[in-house]
């Protein structure tokens, strides 16, 4: 299977999940082969990654791993082509200058889509904190006959980088579920103002929500509805939102950052807190409080509980056991591992 065949499986979404599995795993292997890197997950805690002042940047063989996250891959591949041709309308006649920030090895999210565009009409910039993802990304467009594109790669931390210029397009997936461990809200907070007016940031939008929920049905029963939308599985009496906790806009992530600056003890940095108050329910031991990621990537491009990697629930280990009527001030910490912090306070009346 060439890359022309692959991006054309990848685009085409009345594809089956077969179809798409088979297109992402020949392209993972046509990768592999002209690179070396081999993906594994590394689940070992920190092997090989580097440990940044605002998260943690996973090693190239983990990152490339990310592409055998069908859905997650399929989804995000989509939203860039959609935007391109977006962006194209938005700024006629102009080439269109696009940042890959965290590219990985394979930038899987960019590089099938080469193809479809004449060289003159974008300006590459592939970014990523690992010199070896780089040397990867260069010899696959050397293979692939696309170094004609107006390529530039760049070693640089994403977090504090700043481009020469405006962009139209950044691109930025470096989360895990729930935000955790991964700098994606430091990287949409410093790339973001560096857009033109109009321009377009990927993931668009980002929402974390702490949910009570009997996790092993509700699990069970997604599966067996074949990713149906959570907006069906919410009528279920074993699921039950209490808060978003947190929402990732590219154009507040900045503001967001000042304040939480503004607010700073010097010790940590958190986002503005949510007050999240557990209901009195007689059923409540058989529930589970659980963060639940939900992303837009582009228009209508979303990844759904479930649907990925990266939007698997989170469970909420420190609200354990559960009790009716306890209030948790929660809170998005910044810094070398972010994560959600959660406060109990005093039972409601």
């Amino acid at each position: 299977m060439n890359m022309n065949t692959i991006c054309d499986i990848i685009l085409d979404e009345t594809c089956s999940p077969e179809e798409l599995r088979e297109a992402l795993d020949a392209f993972v292997v046509l990768c592999s082969e002209i690179t070396n890197i081999r993906p594994d997950a590394s689940f070992d805690a920190w092997a090989e990654d580097s440990l940044l002042d605002d998260g943690v940047a996973i090693n190239p063989q983990a990152a490339a791993h990310c592409a055998m996250d069908y859905q997650r891959s399929a989804v995000f591949i989509r939203g860039v082509y959609a935007a391109i041709n977006t962006l194209k309308i938005r700024f006629p006649g102009t080439q269109l200058e696009i940042l890959y920030a965290g590219c990985g090895p394979f930038a899987t999210l960019l590089l099938p889509l080469l193809s479809q565009f004449s060289c003159g009409e974008l300006k590459l910039n592939l970014l990523d904190f690992h010199q070896s993802s780089l040397d990867s990304v260069r010899l696959l467009l050397a293979q692939f006959g696309l170094c004609p594109h107006d390529v530039q790669t760049i070693k640089a931390d994403a977090c504090s980088y700043k481009h020469k210029g405006k962009l139209h397009l950044v691109i930025a997936e470096t989360m895990q579920k729930a935000l955790e461990q991964e700098p994606q809200f430091a990287v949409t907070a410093n790339l973001a103002p560096q857009l033109w007016p109009a321009g377009v940031f990927i993931p668009q939008r980002i929402d974390v929500a702490m949910c009570l929920a009997d996790l092993e049905y509700e699990k069970d029963r997604f599966d067996r509805s074949q990713h149906k939308k959570r907006t069906e599985l919410e009528k279920s009496a074993r699921w039950h939102l209490l808060e978003t906790v947190c929402t990732l806009l590219p154009e507040q992530a900045f503001g967001q950052l000042q304040e939480a600056q503004a607010r700073s003890d010097g010790i940590s940095l958190e986002l503005a807190h949510t007050i999240v108050v557990i209901p009195r329910m007689a059923d409540i031991p058989q529930f589970e409080a659980a963060l639940f990621t939900r992303i837009c990537v582009f228009g209508q491009y979303w990844l759904n509980d479930y649907e990925s990697q990266i939007t698997l629930p989170l469970k909420c280990y420190e609200l354990l056991p559960l009790a009716g009527g306890e209030r948790y001030r929660v809170s998005y910490k910044l810094g070398r591992y972010p994560k959600f912090h959660f406060e109990r306070l005093h039972s409601a009346p």
